[in-house]
């Protein structure tokens, strides 16, 4: 092992329509606004993109877990919810008293196993431990973090 911390690059590059473009080793990904409410917008916005990498990261991390201990997960699927500080001073009004970040997520994974509960309660909590996007938000975003057992 080495001392230094393990490093990711993405390149971003930004076009006159407002979207921006995210290359990531041999792939790509189209950014819209920083945040929309608009259910029409064509595109998805940073933090549309941030909670969908939230709920993966659970999901996958999961799933990966119950594979390394030969355990049988038949489904795992999250739900996210986010909660802007003040929905106002994302869009720029003048006036908002709050700021424009998360305040909250809301993460409920349902999970679908023949294991028993106290196992995959297990494997949730060791998922938990080691998700780089649960370390890095629990610092600065109040985290409501669910497993829920699946029929």
């Amino acid at each position: 092992m080495t001392d230094r911390p393990a490093g990711f690059s993405v390149r971003v590059s930004g076009s006159p329509d407002g979207t921006a473009t995210a290359f990531v080793r041999k792939h790509r990904f189209v950014v819209g606004s920083p945040v929309t409410f608009d259910e029409q917008d064509p595109h998805l916005s940073a933090v549309e993109y941030l909670l969908g990498a939230f709920g993966a990261d659970l999901v996958t991390g999961l799933l990966a877990a119950a594979r390394a201990r030969h355990i049988e997960v038949d489904h795992a699927e999250a739900l996210v919810r986010g909660e802007l500080d003040d929905e106002l001073a994302a869009v720029g009004v003048v006036g908002a008293t709050g700021h424009s970040g998360l305040a909250r997520l809301q993460v409920k994974v349902y999970a679908s196993s023949v294991a028993d509960e106290e196992t995959l309660r297990a494997l949730w909590k060791g998922v938990l431990e080691r998700s780089p996007l649960v370390r890095t938000l629990e610092r600065v975003v109040r985290l409501e973090l669910v497993l829920e057992m699946a029929p």
